[in-house]
């Protein structure tokens, strides 16, 4: 008889036996060292197996069946898991660890973890983090920095906690890893709320494009917010007061007053731009480039979009995958200034600086554009995309469900849609498979079905008719969480 144990706390495990010829006490050698692997890292799990049997014990001291290890509940568990750590018998398997996964569950109430003994750790490449702030990721990163041998390969944040204010972000976070190859953080929920999802401006002294690995080839940063967007939407606001005030100036005193007002207003828009450049003046060292994925793009302006964005796209013309996140056309959709003469040429800039950023991708294969408005950017665009995109995913969350408050608005919403994707599409691709994806939220999917622009023909039906392309598939899902 062999036995089994089965962890169910760190202090207790269950034995279960089975017989020696039964199909588990058959396997290969290399079969038990996968089903191992599929431990993903639990060190409990992991120490259970190597005291199930001899033929156990040596194919889990195997580095392969080490390669990851994972810290899920640190909070709960630090005594264990400082035991597992610091004892004699794991050091030699600790060795083999490359990913580091800690994690922690949700909280109603966040507190910080107390720092685990993880000097053991000597080759790690791999971090991975859920649900931890960014005070936590950097007291990591730093300390896997100062211990590891070769240096963080990838770091990837997802659900990065966002009412923590002890650390807000920027991109002092992954300075000093000259190895990085992967860099992802992915805030919790939508980015609307909380302090750590505001991207910092760094003082006018950092210049960090320098100490930034230009070896990245994927770029993941979703859900953060410029707090120059705030400062847009007052000026905004100021703009078009200042211009309607305008029909009540009678003297030549008053036109003074008038234009010192709207040159104040509009230096003071020119500041914000300014440090939108300074911050993501960042991008211009990243040059390996295939998968990139930012948002929120709402504060971008002409000069962010030509000057930043545009001139790592023209550096990158290698990128496969891009996948951009919120564009309102710089607060259109919210009537700001609307009435302004001074703010529309601006927005037009936009729109074309959006287009010649596109126009430089000669290879892009997959496009996915989340609450992004298809503005006359984008149909221009098109045509130029055309030659080589083969997925296209476009998600329309409850973010955008502020602006839909009559029929027009969803027909606003999907007119240019409908056209951007048949321009998109409109050159045969042979023997390829092309995909195009449309996810709305639910009462979006319902205003779809209801309103009078596609009573005659569906708005899927009317794209699949006009691209009119065995090739191509489309998709209209109703998802509750975009």
């Amino acid at each position: 008889m062999n036995s089994i144990l089965l962890y169910s706390n760190p202090f207790t495990f269950s034995r279960i036996m089975f017989p020696s010829h039964s199909p588990i006490g058959k396997l290969s050698d290399d079969c038990l060292e996968i089903i191992f692997q599929a431990c993903e890292g639990c060190p409990f799990t992991l120490c259970a197996i190597t005291e199930v049997c001899r033929k156990w014990y040596v194919i889990a001291q195997r580095p392969s069946v080490w390669r990851i290890l994972q810290l899920n509940k640190p909070a709960s568990f630090r005594a264990a898991y400082t035991r597992f750590l610091t004892s004699e018998y794991t050091t030699s398997r600790l060795k083999a660890v490359r990913s580091l996964i800690v994690s922690k569950p949700t909280e109603s109430r966040h507190a910080h973890l107390s720092p685990l003994p993880l000097n053991p750790l000597a080759h790690i490449t791999c971090l991975q983090t859920s649900n931890l702030c960014l005070a936590e990721i950097k007291h990591l990163a730093q300390y896997i920095f100062s211990k590891s041998e070769s240096g963080l390969h990838f770091l990837v944040c997802k659900n990065i906690e966002t009412w923590c204010d002890t650390e807000r972000f920027n991109f002092k976070l992954i300075q000093g890893h000259p190895h990085l190859r992967q860099v992802q953080f992915s805030f919790m929920e939508d980015g609307h709320s909380g302090f750590a999802s505001i991207h910092n401006l760094l003082p006018l002294s950092a210049d960090i494009t320098q100490t930034i690995s230009p070896a990245i080839q994927t770029f993941t940063l979703v859900n953060i917010r410029d707090a120059e967007c705030f400062d847009q939407h007052n000026l905004l606001a100021l703009l078009e007061e200042a211009e309607n005030d305008r029909y009540e100036v009678y003297s030549q005193e008053e036109d003074t007053q008038y234009e010192e007002k709207i040159n104040l207003l509009m230096e003071a828009w020119h500041d914000a731009e300014r440090s939108l450049l300074r911050k993501y003046k960042v991008f211009s060292n990243l040059s390996s480039l295939k998968n990139f994925e930012f948002g929120f793009c709402y504060a971008w302006t002409p000069n962010v979009w030509r000057n930043v964005f545009g001139k790592a796209l023209a550096q990158n013309p290698q990128l496969r995958r891009l996948t951009l996140h919120g564009w309102d056309q710089l607060a259109k959709l919210e009537k700001l200034g609307s009435k302004s003469s001074t703010i529309q040429p601006i927005r037009v800039d936009a729109e074309s600086a959006i287009a010649e950023c596109f126009e430089s991708l000669p290879n892009l294969n997959s496009l996915k554009l989340v609450d992004f408005i298809i503005g006359p950017g984008l149909l221009r665009a098109a045509k130029h995309m055309s030659h080589s995109i083969q997925h296209l995913d476009i998600v329309f969350g409850k973010t955008l469900l502020r602006y839909i408050n009559e029929p027009a608005g969803v027909w606003l919403l999907l007119g240019p849609l409908k056209e951007f994707i048949i321009s998109t599409f409109s050159k045969r691709l042979p023997d390829k498979i092309r995909t195009i994806t449309i996810h709305l939220h639910p009462i979006l999917f319902d205003e779809v079905e209801s309103v009078p622009f596609f009573s005659d023909t569906p708005l899927l039906k009317s794209i699949q008719e006009s691209i009119n392309d065995p090739n191509v598939q489309i998709k209209l899902i109703e998802n509750y969480y975009a």
